[in-house]
């Protein structure tokens, strides 16, 4: 796999990619564009747990989603020199990648699509946006649109088994969209992007965590029910709600599929034999290499400064965070994450076997 890094001066772009961010957390995001419209993606100081790990992930799911399941745009690593102290909240390092729509198209994310066309089936203003979540889709499989629409349906079906494959706690749908034309017509799904939320890259500084979470993962493929007390320990009523749902979602999602899109299933998991045979010929194909000059050390907890600092504003609590949490970090070792990595993959593999094929 190609994890060398891309260089960029952030004076030299010849753009910015303005995009409001359209869904239950209001934004807008100035993304610098280089020749050959290429969008930098920059690590976020607030983002959740996130480490140089994200990075990877992208690069890594962005290589084998293309090469073994359908055609997606390839993250690099990357930096873009001047950009972290132009906007404060970004780091200088990401990724770089291609613009996923041409001139004259636009995107058109499902909490959009769902607000301007209102089905009963998608319950959309109840719809929240949590990280580390898994998502319900077979509600949103059975609205009119994909009901009309069975060629859609299928490629959004082949979407989220790809999404449950490489574990994303944040397949939500303000990630998932339509490329439309001028008029707003819908053309296609918009290609598979963010994949920076996958449970395998999680917590590279603290083992425990990294378990407890793929963990969960295996638990909502499996689909083993929710004892009443399970979640009890979660104050917000919403958000118990939420982890009940979660926590067997994705079993859900798995035996829809079987059910109603028996073509799509057997496509992906002949698809999935492929990847596994690959993985079981040549694993240190998939390994992660160390990137020249990119970051190389995981601090997990970090993200709370830059919360405190950026998103709630509170420079008091950003410096207690900073007492706390400012260390480097651990240095990644590379050769042990990505043995994990494979290994955990691997073992997903046979549960998504077990269950679409049996």
């Amino acid at each position: 796999m190609i994890f060398d890094n891309k260089k960029y001066d952030y004076a030299n772009r010849t753009g910015n990619l303005k995009a409001e961010a359209v869904g239950v957390v209001k934004g807008e995001k100035h993304f610098p564009i280089f020749p050959g419209n290429l969008v930098f993606k920059p690590l976020t100081k607030s983002k959740p747990f996130s480490t140089p790990l994200f990075a990877y992930a992208e690069v890594f799911w962005s290589q084998v989603i293309n090469e073994y399941f359908m055609p997606a745009p390839l993250y690099q690593l990357a930096f873009c020199f001047g950009y972290e102290k132009e906007t404060g909240k970004y780091y200088d390092y990401g990724t770089i990648v291609p613009m996923i729509y041409k001139e004259g198209e636009h995107l058109l994310n499902l909490l959009e699509f769902f607000r301007a066309y209102p089905d009963e089936k998608a319950d959309i203003d109840n719809y929240l946006n949590y990280c580390q979540m898994f998502y319900d889709y077979t509600d949103i499989l059975e609205t009119a649109f994909f009901q009309e629409h069975p060629q859609i349906a299928e490629q959004l079906a082949m979407q989220i088994l790809v999404s449950i494959l490489k574990g994303d706690q944040n397949y939500h749908y303000e990630n998932v969209a339509f490329l439309c034309d001028s008029s707003n017509k819908i053309l296609r799904m918009a290609p598979m992007i963010d994949h920076e939320f996958s449970t395998y890259f999680m917590f590279p500084d603290s083992t425990a965590r990294h378990e407890y979470w793929f963990g969960q993962l295996q638990r909502s493929i499996a689909g083993d029910p929710v004892s009443p007390e399970e979640f009890s320990q979660l104050p917000n009523p919403t958000e118990r709600r939420l982890m009940e749902k979660s926590a067997v979602c994705l079993h859900k999602n798995l035996l829809y599929m079987k059910d109603h899109f028996p073509e799509t299933v057997q496509e992906f998991a002949l698809k999935l034999n492929a990847l596994e045979t690959a993985l079981l010929k040549d694993p240190r194909a998939f390994f992660l290499e160390k990137s020249l000059g990119y970051p190389d050390t995981a601090n997990s907890n970090a993200f709370y400064i830059g919360k405190a600092r950026y998103k709630d504003h509170d420079e008091t609590q950003a410096k207690i965070y900073e007492a706390k949490f400012g260390h480097s970090g651990k240095t990644i070792d590379f050769t042990k994450v990505s043995a994990r990595i494979i290994g955990e993959i691997k073992q997903i593999i046979h549960q998504l076997q077990h269950i679409l094929l049996k």
